[in-house]
């Protein structure tokens, strides 16, 4: 019998006014009684973004295939906004009352799976080796636990890639983005000379600096080792010399004044407007802003923009290339649903929607699929997006924190970073307040 006690943020708040998902009514082969199957299916992919996000061009491409070629197939579909989906999917998890198939975020996924809401699907994927180990190396990770895969993965690529103005740059004498520390800043004294930041960075929200910085950074001191560690409660520490250095490369950037004094206060969007107005001469983000680039940048910032990572530390254990990234966001089958063909169509139907044919588009489009999409028409691709697709390909995936830290460890971090960019807290001091949360949450299995 599935557990109750399962308890997310908002639940309380989300659950009034909010109508019941719900599964099907079936027989235990999973069909009507009138011999057509219907899948419920809730998502975030919006119809209004098809030609804008490659995520969303690509599931629901797959999603209209499956249709056609599956006409005795009813999906039952409901598209929500990120923030409602958020909301209504945690009030129906905590009802026992979640639709047929759905989306969890990599973040998610342990209460999801503590609470039996979602099923293995080992079983079903083992019956489809070649759709199974087409997935790029660590995608499927955030979505697996104990051996045993509970979602599939849709998109991936790092959290952490620089977009970078080459024209600003250059006008500061670098004929490439620096590729060591020294030389990052040299270049944010020379801009800010002529009155440029280096970065914009805008972490209002909080846990942009977690996943687009923090993961990053910290690999390139610690290398992948030190994560593996932490969370396998094997002896590494916050406190450990590599995370506090992490954290003063930020810190130092902040106190040079190379990064705007706003920085707590606005959001994202804000500091990607900063970079397209020229305030700065690059940003921190993941391969999704390549295409926010490309649709909405003034023209001559597209045509200026290259991509990079941050340089290797000296005498740091992680690889110079290496991102924060892999698969976040996941589709799960309900654990309700029983072996039979509701299930085979249900497995088709994800495969439509992240397999090859998908894969291929999403790429084709600007975005970075989980599954490997293998080679595809690079043609229609914009230098930008080309640029982010090769770097996050050739770079090495290394966890993205705010995915598999506990959300007592992440809630800490991404507070009290705030008070390292502005100032009021030392890096040192940082590291102590991230490793109690990190003993409290150990002493509390």
């Amino acid at each position: 019998m599935r557990k109750l006690t399962f308890i997310l943020a908002l639940v309380v708040a989300a659950s009034s006014g909010l109508s019941a998902c719900g599964t099907s009514s079936d027989n235990e082969n999973g069909a009507e009684s009138d011999g057509k199957i219907t899948i419920t299916l809730m998502h975030r992919y919006q119809k209004s973004n098809i030609g804008k996000s490659p995520e969303d061009t690509a599931v629901l491409d797959g999603l209209e295939r499956f249709r056609e070629d599956y006409p005795d197939v009813e999906v039952v579909e409901e598209q929500l906004q990120n923030e409602d989906y958020s909301i209504k999917a945690q009030s129906l998890a905590a009802a026992d009352d979640m639709p047929d198939v759905f989306i969890v975020p990599g973040s998610w996924m342990t209460n999801f799976v503590n609470n039996e809401i979602v099923l293995p699907l080992n079983p079903e994927l083992d019956k489809r080796p070649v759709w199974r180990d087409g997935y790029r190396p660590g995608t499927l990770d955030a979505g697996t636990r104990n051996g045993q895969v509970y979602g599939i993965p849709i998109a991936a690529g790092p959290t952490h890639l620089i977009y970078y103005n080459a024209q600003l740059f250059a006008e500061a004498g670098f004929t490439e983005f620096p590729t060591s520390w020294d030389g990052l800043m040299d270049a944010g004294k020379k801009l800010e000379d002529k009155g440029i930041h280096l970065f914009s960075y805008g972490d209002k929200s909080k846990g942009y600096a977690l996943s687009s910085w923090i993961s990053a950074l910290t690999d390139r001191f610690t290398g992948p080792k030190w994560t593996e560690s932490i969370l396998a409660k094997d002896g590494a520490k916050f406190t450990d010399d590599g995370f506090v250095k992490a954290i003063t490369v930020m810190s130092d950037l902040a106190d040079a004044g190379y990064l705007n004094k706003d920085l707590n206060s606005i959001d994202t969007e804000m500091m990607i407007n900063y970079y397209f107005e020229g305030r700065s001469a690059a940003f921190v983000s993941g391969i999704w802003s390549a295409m926010n680039i490309v649709n909405n940048a003034p023209d001559n910032i597209t045509e200026a923009t290259r991509v990079a990572v941050f340089p290797g530390a000296e005498g740091g254990l992680g690889n110079s290339l290496s991102s924060s990234g892999g698969a976040g966001v996941y589709y799960s089958v309900n654990s309700d649903v029983e072996v039979g063909e509701k299930m085979d169509a249900i497995m088709t139907l994800l495969e439509y929607m992240t397999g090859p044919s998908s894969a291929k588009l999403m790429a084709e489009v600007g975005g970075f699929p989980a599954y490997n999409p293998g080679e595809f028409d690079t043609a229609q691709l914009h230098p930008v997006a080309l640029a982010a697709y090769e770097a996050s390909d050739a770079a090495e995936a290394t966890k993205i924190f705010d995915l598999w830290f506990d959300a007592s460890v992440v809630e800490v971090i991404n507070t009290e970073i705030q008070g390292v960019m502005a100032g009021s807290i030392t890096p040192e001091d940082f590291a102590k307040s991230t490793q109690r949360a990190y003993e409290t949450f150990l002493n509390n299995p």
